[in-house]
């Protein structure tokens, strides 16, 4: 089994590439996956800007059409990078934890049944003040806050349209 997800599937649920900007975004699952480098293990999720809004007072967000990475380091249990993917993983098909705890459960989200594309998401990116340390002042960070899609209808009509032009098995199949 991939080491990857194993990290991920027994990590603690807590609330890279081309960062979103701060902003309240709903957005579309082009692939998930893992990376092995340097830094060690990454989970990545590409997704695509559907809709963006600034955040109050904020900067300009990513523009809908942009693809941003949701980029996690895996190899660093106390940073919690498993966690916070598996809370994007269960968020993004309203799932619970315990459905999350085995790497195996995790598997069709990577392999290529990719069981998350095309699914819709929305997140609020806003600015993160870490704590000072060791006499320096402290770096601000992306927050996320995932909410999960209800799909109606005609949105689940879609994400099964383009996941069959997309050569992926049907929605159901790949998520049980």
């Amino acid at each position: 089994m991939n080491n990857a997800l194993t990290k991920i599937a027994t990590a603690q649920a807590a609330a890279g590439g081309r960062y979103p900007r701060f902003g309240r975004y709903l957005l579309e699952v082009e692939v998930i996956r893992t990376k092995e480098g340097f830094k060690g293990d990454a989970a990545i999720a590409e997704l695509k800007v559907r809709e963006s809004d600034p955040l109050p007072g904020g900067e300009s967000p990513s523009r809908a059409g942009e693809t941003v990475d949701y980029v996690e380091n895996l190899s660093d249990a106390k940073k919690g990078g498993g966690g916070r993917f598996k809370s994007f993983l269960m968020t993004l098909v309203g799932a619970d934890e315990y459905e999350f705890a085995n790497p195996a459960a995790l598997k069709k989200f990577f392999d290529e049944r990719q069981a998350g594309t095309h699914l819709l998401i929305r997140c609020e990116v806003f600015p993160k003040q870490l704590p000072a340390k060791e006499g320096h002042a402290g770096k601000v960070i992306s927050g996320y806050r995932w909410s999960h899609v209800e799909l109606n209808n005609e949105q689940l009509a879609q994400v099964e349209q383009a996941r069959k032009a997309s050569k992926l098995p049907a929605l159901a199949d790949a998520l049980y």
